[in-house]
C-alpha cells in the first residue's frame, strides 16, 4: 500500500484510517517526518485536510529538523506568517547564518559586484600582508577556515552584495509582523607602513531597490598606524515594513599612491537575520 492510500473517515477525525486500521494523528505526523521533503510538500500535503494540517503546522518542520539532527533557530510562531516560511527554515535555514557569500576572498571576487577597481585592483591575501592576523572572532563569525582578506590598491576599490530576502524564502509577512533583527558586520585594517581609507555602507532597500534605511562608516588610518584589525557593526531593528533587499557595500584605497596593494584590507563580512 502506498503512503498516499490513507484516508480520513471524516473531516474532523483525530487521526486516519489505513484500510481498516486507525492511526492517531500524532503517529501519522511521526511517519510523515521520515518522508522526503519534496514528497511531503508536493504529494502528501494534497492527500487530505488532516495531512495538510499536519504538514502546514510550524511545529512539524521544527520536529523534522530535529529528527535529522539539525539545529532549529529561534523562530516565532505567528498565524500571519505562511507555513512555507517554516519549511524554508528547514530547507535553507536563512535565519542565524551568514548571508554574505565569499566573505574573505577565498573565491577571489566570486559573488561580489565590483563597482571600482582602481590602481591594481583587488587582491586576495592569505595571510594578510603587513597587517596582524585576522582575529579569531572574525574567522568564527564569517565561517572562515583561513587567515585571509581582500586588499585594495592606490585608487578606489569597492564592491557590494545585494541580498534578496524573497530568494531566501523570507516573505514580507515575516518582516512586517516580526521585525527580525538584521545584524551587519565587517572587519578592516591597514598596513604598518602605509596610510589608507576604508568605508562601508549597510542599506535596507524596498522592492524597487530604493534606500529606506542606511548606516554609513568611514575611517582614515595614518601611515605607521595601520596593522590592527577593527570591527564595524550595526543592527537594524526598527525599520519600515517594506524591506525587501539588504545591500552590503565596502571599499578602500591607500593614501600614499604606492603601486601594489597597500590600501585598506577587509574580511569577515557578515549579514545575519535573527529573532533574538
Amino acid at each position: 500500500m502506498s503512503i498516499t492510500d490513507a484516508v480520513c473517515i471524516s473531516a474532523d477525525c483525530n487521526g486516519l484510517y489505513f484500510r481498516d486500521l486507525y492511526i492517531a494523528k500524532e503517529l501519522v505526523s511521526f511517519i510523515l517526518l521520515h518522508v522526503d521533503h519534496r514528497t511531503t510538500i508536493g504529494s502528501c500535503r494534497l492527500v487530505c485536510k488532516q495531512w495538510n494540517s499536519i504538514i502546514t503546522d510550524p511545529l512539524f518542520w521544527k520536529h523534522k529538523t530535529a529528527s535529522e539532527n539539525k539545529k532549529w533557530p529561534n523562530v516565532p510562531r505567528n498565524k500571519h506568517i505562511p507555513w512555507s516560511f517554516y519549511a524554508s527554515v528547514y530547507l535553507d535555514n536563512p535565519i542565524g547564518r551568514n548571508l554574505i557569500l565569499n566573505p574573505s576572498g577565498r573565491d577571489k571576487l566570486k559573488h561580489w559586484i565590483v563597482l571600482s577597481k582602481g590602481g591594481d585592483g583587488f587582491a586576495y591575501e592569505s595571510p594578510p600582508v603587513g597587517s596582524n592576523e585576522v582575529p579569531v572572532e572574525a574567522q568564527n563569525e564569517s565561517k572562515l577556515v583561513e587567515n585571509a582578506c581582500f586588499a585594495t590598491s592606490y585608487h578606489s576599490c569597492s564592491k557590494e552584495q545585494i541580498i534578496d530576502l524573497s530568494a531566501l524564502r523570507i516573505p514580507p509577512e515575516v518582516i512586517k509582523q516580526c521585525k527580525p533583527k538584521i545584524h551587519i558586520k565587517d572587519w578592516y585594517a591597514g598596513r604598518f607602513d602605509c596610510g589608507c581609507v576604508y568605508e562601508c555602507v549597510f542599506s535596507l532597500l524596498d522592492e524597487a531597490k530604493n534606500v529606506i534605511d542606511e548606516f554609513k562608516f568611514r575611517a582614515t588610518i595614518n601611515q605607521w598606524e595601520g596593522r590592527e584589525w577593527h570591527k564595524v557593526e550595526h543592527c537594524f531593528s526598527e525599520y519600515p515594513d517594506n524591506v525587501r533587499f539588504i545591500k552590503f557595500y565596502h571599499g578602500g584605497t591607500d593614501r600614499q599612491l604606492w603601486a601594489g596593494h597597500y590600501g585598506a584590507k577587509m574580511t569577515g563580512s557578515s549579514v545575519t537575520i535573527s529573532f533574538d
